[in-house]
Formats: structure tokens, sequence, C-alpha cells
């Protein structure tokens, strides 16, 4: 298949192009230019996409081009012919954006702000409201939907290729979904008939968001409409998962957070768990594909095989939360960190978060000037009014969804 790819370099004669190693995942490749980077279709078929034949290929390049516009419109410059004469392949031309700025270099380098999640919270909290909805997406969302994406999450990792690949975890997150998709398939069905099923974006993860002057979201799931679409709360989880293994929880429960100030939603929290744990099974058994790709290294294998590992651990945490009603409390000084600690307890347990700094400004709005011990907004009438509204909110947290943490 390399052979292939490297024929189709030399025809393209765009003159840019950097010489850097080609990326590549289990279905692309990637041609980097100075400005510019191309993407090439393998041609592979793992059932739920095929592009084994040139034609199937164009069409993928078209409607990748086509749904990656509602959310990059500047990014993807079109559909390029390949071939001299006569007509090889087809690719995507795309403008290529700054590496240092993708959120997966950002979170390596601890360089993400509040600010930038908050933002990319509204970009998509906006897409999901002008989303396309209907009896072809609700689909997607139904209890049956739901089922069939982990029977073939199940049956996609079976087999002497997996023997080694995080046995005990998988084993143990099986019967877990069993239960959750019972326990949950009123809710499920709820979340569809509130219009919550949406034509989104599929594959919500640190690579596929870069943070510079603007906000792209790129890389959406064009092969196959039914992993693109599904439930807000789902694509939610996929970026707050993602910024949790990546060792950030409190960054991913502070992006629910903010996406839930632009669009709230009583049920979304409760889903967590269950679809984060989707999400992370769904990153586990892409990188074992690699796995039995012969153009990787036995390096890249290796790497593959621990980034498995990993995802398979991360949805196996979140198919072992607790399961009894939980309250948990989180105190200290002033400054401290107690909010990132919080956060991060949240954001694995799939729970709210009900801070008294939040209750506070709710109810008397942003301070203008920082008040001392005992005065304005930290008087004893106004602490006590605080607090009992902060034990309100947190007995409604509770009593809807099994747990907070205050």
């Amino acid at each position: 298949m390399l052979s292939w790819i490297n024929r189709l370099a030399e025809l393209h004669r765009l003159p840019e192009w950097s010489g850097e190693p080609l990326i590549q995942t289990h279905i692309s490749a990637v041609l980097l230019g100075r400005d510019r980077v191309l993407k090439l279709k393998k041609p592979v078929n793992f059932g739920f996409l095929d592009y084994t034949t040139p034609e199937k290929r164009l069409a993928a390049c078209r409607a990748e081009v086509e749904l990656n516009s509602r959310l990059s419109p500047d990014v993807y410059l079109g559909v390029e012919t390949l071939g001299e004469g006569e007509t090889l392949d087809y690719g995507v031309l795309m403008k290529r954006l700054r590496a240092e700025r993708m959120l997966d270099e950002l979170v390596r380098r601890d360089e993400v702000t509040e600010a930038m999640i908050r933002n990319i919270a509204k970009v998509l909290a906006s897409f999901h409201d002008h989303a396309r909805r209907g009896p072809e997406v609700d689909r997607y969302g139904q209890l049956a939907g739901i089922e069939e994406n982990w029977r073939e999450n199940f049956q996609q990792t079976e087999g002497p290729a997996w023997t080694d690949v995080a046995p005990r975890e998988r084993a143990l997150i099986r019967p877990w979904v069993q239960r959750e998709l019972e326990q949950h398939a009123a809710q499920f069905e709820a979340r569809v008939a509130g219009g919550h099923i949406v034509d989104g974006h599929g594959d919500l993860r640190c690579e596929s968001i870069n943070v510079a002057e603007r906000i792209h979201i790129f890389d959406c799931i064009e092969f196959n409409e039914r992993f693109r679409c599904g439930d807000t709360a789902s694509e939610v989880a996929f970026l707050a998962m993602d910024l949790d293994a990546r060792g950030r929880p409190d960054l991913g429960y502070y992006f629910v957070e903010e996406y839930l100030r632009q669009r709230p939603d009583d049920g979304l929290l409760q889903l967590q768990p269950f679809y984060r744990c989707y999400r992370a099974f769904v990153r586990g058994k892409v990188a074992g594909f690699r796995l039995a790709e012969a153009e990787f290294s036995d390096d890249e294998k290796r790497a593959a095989r621990s980034e498995a590992v990993h995802y398979f651990d991360v949805a196996r945490r979140y198919a072992d939360r607790l399961r009894d009603q939980t309250v948990i409390v989180v105190a200290g000084l002033s400054g401290c960190g107690k909010t990132a600690i919080a956060r991060a307890i949240a954001g694995e347990l799939g729970l709210r978060v009900i801070s008294t700094d939040g209750v506070r400004r709710d109810l008397y709005g942003e301070a203008k000037a920082p008040a001392g011990f005992g005065e304005g907004v930290y008087g004893r009438e106004q602490s006590e009014q605080t607090y009992r509204t902060l034990l309100e909110r947190a007995g409604a947290a509770l009593r809807h969804t099994g747990g907070v943490v205050v």
C-alpha cells in the first residue's frame, strides 16, 4: 500500500510538499506541504467503511469536503484529481493548520486555558443548535442503534489478534454495558423525543481541534452516517473522555460544564459515563486495528498496542464507577486548587460540581472588587443564603443523577 501512496505523491506535482514523513491512520494517508496538505483514502474495507474503488474514494472525498465545511469551511479547499493523463485517484486538499496549535499538543505542553475550552464549547454548542435533525437521524440515537454500535465493537475486538490487548478490561466492560442499556433504555428514547439526536461530527478528539485566531474543528466522519449521527451527550463525552485520557479530567469536566451553559440539558450528565466508556472503547479498537497493518513498523505497532491498552483501561474506569448515591465534598483554603480537584473527580465519575463560588455568582452577580472576610457577598446573611442554595441544588442533583461534588 505504501508504494501506491508514494506513486500518487510523485504524480501530484504541487511544488511545496515539504518532504516530511507521511502521516498514516488505518484508513488514510496525509502528505504535508508548507501551506497545504493532501489527504488520501486507503483502498480498504473494514465493513463500516469501504474505500475499495476509485469511485467510492471520490464519493468519500466529496462528502468529507462538504461535511467539514460546516465547521471549518476555510480549511477544506476541494477535491483533487490525481494522475497524468488518466485519473488514478482522488484526494482532499486542505489548508495546513499550525501543528503547535492543535489541542493535543497544547494539552501535552500544559498550555490549555479555560478560555480555550470555553470557546470550543461555544463552537460545538452552536453547531449542535443548527445541526441536521429528523427521523432519518433519530434512529442512530434509539436503543437499537446504540446496541448495534456496541455489538459491532465487541465483535471487532474478538479473535486471536486481540487476546493480549487488555482482555481483563474488555471482559469487565461487556456485562456493564448490557446493564446500562437496560437501565437507560427509557432515557435513550426520551433523548430522541427531546431532539437531542443530531448529524454531528462523530470524531471529536483533541487531534481534530485547532486553537488559533479562531477554533477549527475538522476531520469529521464522512464514511459512515451511523458513526457521525447520535446523541449530543455522546459527542460531548468524546472530547471530555479524550481530555481525561490525556491526564486532564478537570478540563474534560470544565468543557462539559461550559457546553451546558450554552445548551442546558438535564439528561446529558447522567449519560456521560456510558458514552465516555463507548468513546474510549472505540479509540482502543481503532488503535488495535493498526496492529494488523503491514506498513506499520514494529515500533509503530508497539505504540499502537500501548495506545489500545490505555484507552481500554480508560473505558474500564468508566464502567467501574461508584454505584451508590454519593456526595463528595472538596474543602480548603482559597487558591489551594479545590476547583481543579472537584472537576477532576466529577469528570471521572460523571457527576455535577456545585460550588459556593458558582452559587454566589448566581445569587449576587460578579463581584466588582474583592470583598474581605465577612463583608459584602461574604457577609453572614449572604453566606447563609449561599449555603442554603448550595444544599438545595446538591440535593436536586443527588436525586436526579445519584451523585454530586460540592
